[in-house]
């Protein structure tokens, strides 16, 4: 993520450039169209018939400057791949991604996306300052795993795992979903123990568990605006987010408390999480400082068939995920439904490939509804949700359900079956009702 916010600041400077060209502020600067082959995330970017150039969608535009030396990308072409607006303002001489200057802040797609479109029968289209108390000196766990723990010892405590998949974190997720009251999602890196999450009603650690209460957290936690830790000669900040997934340190492990916002800020999900994995998922806003060598926080990159793989983990992850909190609200568990994943795997591919972030597809115009149409699938109710932005299948889920239109999707009782696609960051849910 660091190398972008650089790439960012480079863009701005060649906002700033451009200035002096038309201005005449100062003398003539000499920058260089170089015909650049630009890859993001080992994907090109630039155009097939026009080498060197990216379309903005009117026009065809030069994927990168030189100057001095050093290569400068355009603030659109960065703003597009992160799903962020950008834009110039002539009179004050400034350029921004994301927020513009004085505007209103607007959460971004990792907070939340649209409403989720729910869709009709086939035959009709349509803070205050809190006392800090000492954190509980217990022993973190969940379901008698703990972080560290040898992978052979994962066994004898719960057996074999249903499912061994991929992470994008650079570890292997064991997934235990024989019974949706003690589900359970085990990383294990070289073998030990690295992340464990659960949604499951029985899921508890210390003096938290499924249900607990906000205020209760408070009076056993410490949880702070800002958490503070050193890491591998890094003085570490992160920016905490208090009111909705309170991270906290209890004896050196990382702990993240999702609450239900919909449920009185009830705990609705428990992840112990290495303190590596935490900053390469990059789950809440960090910055560090450090001396000597610079750290790596960065998550290990994925070649194509890898990266394959991990969507396809994600997909499965993203039913198991439903289908327990769903067995919470004692509603029927959806099946899996090929048919829907295929036409949810296209949307999100159809997202991220061409940079836009909607139900309504930018390149076909279609809605949800019109792309089961046309996939031929027969159906009584149908419904779809996005996300866009997020780390991991479980980030994704944990804000579908923090908004009203997604979990209502999730927890539709006329449902039967689910299908999901994931592509790197972008996710679809297909939920529908086949026809009999």
């Amino acid at each position: 993520m660091r190398k972008w916010i650089w790439i960012g600041v480079f863009a701005l400077l060649v906002a700033g450039i451009g200035h002096f060209l038309i201005a005449g502020n100062s003398s003539a600067i000499l920058a260089n169209v170089q015909p650049t082959t630009l890859y993001w995330d080992g994907k090109a970017v630039t155009g097939v018939d026009s080498s060197g150039y990216f379309h903005d969608g009117t026009r065809y535009l030069p994927a990168a400057l030189e100057y001095k030396g050093v290569t400068y990308v355009p603030l659109s072409l960065i703003g597009r791949h992160l799903n962020k607006p950008t834009g110039r303002d002539e009179a004050s001489h400034s350029a921004w991604l994301g927020q513009a200057p004085g505007a209103a802040k607007r959460p971004s797609p990792q907070q939340t996306g649209p409403a989720a479109v729910k869709l009709p029968p086939a035959q009709s289209a349509t803070a205050p300052t809190e006392t800090k108390r000492p954190a509980p000196n217990t022993s973190a766990s969940l379901f008698g795993i703990s972080l560290g723990m040898p992978a052979e010892q994962v066994v004898k405590v719960l057996g074999k795992p249903a499912r061994q998949e991929p992470s994008g974190l650079g570890y292997q997720w064991w997934i235990y979903n024989c019974d949706p009251a003690r589900y359970l999602q085990v990383g294990i890196s070289d073998g030990k123990v690295v992340d464990i999450y659960s949604n499951a009603p029985q899921a508890k650690t210390g003096n938290a568990s499924i249900g607990t209460s906000l205020p209760a957290l408070v009076r056993h936690y410490d949880i702070a605006h800002t958490v503070s830790f050193s890491y591998m000669n890094a003085h570490v900040e992160i920016t905490n987010q208090k009111y909705q997934r309170p991270l906290v340190i209890v004896d050196g492990i990382p702990h993240i408390f999702y609450l239900d916002k919909q449920n009185g800020d009830k705990v609705t999900a428990i992840r112990l999480i290495d303190t590596l994995m935490l900053l390469r998922g990059s789950f809440y806003e960090t910055k560090w400082t450090y001396q000597g060598e610079a750290p790596n926080f960065d998550p290990p990159p994925l070649s194509v068939k890898e990266r394959e793989q991990v969507n396809t983990a994600m997909e499965r992850q993203l039913l198991d995920l439903v289908n327990v909190v769903r067995y919470r609200y004692k509603l029927p568990l959806l099946t899996w439904s090929d048919q829907a994943a295929r036409v949810a795997r296209q949307h999100s591919r159809d997202m991220e490939s061409h940079g836009f972030f909607d139900h309504v597809s930018a390149t076909t115009g279609l809605n949800p509804f019109q792309r089961l149409q046309k996939a031929g699938i027969a159906y009584s109710m149908a419904g779809e949700n996005i996300a866009a932005g997020y780390p991991d299948a479980i980030e994704a889920h944990e804000s579908w359900m923090n908004s009203p239109g997604h979990r209502k999707n999730v927890l539709e009782k006329g449902f039967a079956q689910l299908g999901a696609g994931v592509a790197t960051d972008y996710y679809t849910q297909t939920f529908l009702t086949l026809k009999q």
